[in-house]
């Protein structure tokens, strides 16, 4: 489950506070800051925290996960990314990504290279014999930008149109979307599956393959906005509000 805990991570963004722009921007330009609470069945486990910046056809990130109150006590852990390349429309092309996990007791970093949308890793450890080549891994999405692709603000006929493969360094997994449908309270949700398709041990894949998400939206002037998400793991159910 080591990917789907990163993937955890990340998500332990939940939604941040509204996007706040600067007036000194040009039109082509956008700061945004991201912020959610995390829950673990149902306990404040956790916050995560990014900010995006897009200048014209590029953009970067940096995320921070972090858990909180008693769960940090108890199992301490930070993850923290930054992510570089070019946005056109709304699709990512990363050219650089760095990460660091901290538990307590270990420090892990990795870095990505692309070109020609194809990673390179320049940074890792030991690698496990299970673990897939990054040069067979063309097209993929390293964890952030496919972040910023799911969560994103998206149209009507944007929506639930998601279809994001995702390699991070060791394994590739598969986020795609179905739907929307509309909610008792109003707004939209879709359903979204997490498919695991390489570089995985055979225990982690007999403790699953596929795991489904949802994510709830509802209308802001410039369209729809996530306000919710959650997704099952093989502890229970972690749900993600936007502060």
């Amino acid at each position: 489950m080591h990917f789907f805990k990163t993937l955890v991570a990340f998500f332990l963004y939940v939604f941040f506070a509204m996007p706040t722009f600067s007036t000194t921007l040009k039109p082509d330009e956008r700061e945004e800051a991201h912020r959610f609470d995390v829950f673990l069945l149902g306990i404040k486990a956790g916050e995560l925290r990014y900010h995006k910046s897009v200048k014209g056809k590029t953009y970067s990130a940096e995320a921070v996960l972090k858990t909180t109150g008693l769960v940090a006590l108890l199992a301490p852990y930070i993850f923290q990314a930054k992510v570089t390349g070019q946005r056109l429309k709304s699709l990512y092309f990363p050219k650089n990504y760095v990460e660091t996990s901290n538990t307590g007791r270990r420090i892990t970093n990795k870095e990505m290279r692309y070109k020609n949308q194809r990673p390179t890793l320049l940074t890792a450890g030991e690698r496990k014999k299970y673990w897939l080549k990054p040069a067979d891994q063309k097209g993929t999405l390293d964890p952030l930008s496919a972040l910023l692709a799911l969560l994103d603000d998206a149209v009507s006929f944007q929506l639930c149109k998601a279809d994001l493969p995702i390699f991070d360094g060791e394994r590739r997994v598969l986020l795609s979307l179905e739907g929307p449908t509309k909610l008792r309270e109003g707004g939209l949700a879709c359903k979204g599956m997490y498919t695991r398709l390489g570089g995985f041990s055979k225990q982690e894949l007999s403790d699953g393959i596929t795991f489904p998400f949802y994510i709830n939206y509802h209308p802001v002037d410039a369209g729809y906005r996530v306000t919710k998400f959650s997704f099952t793991t093989l502890h229970g159910t972690a749900t993600f509000e936007r502060r």
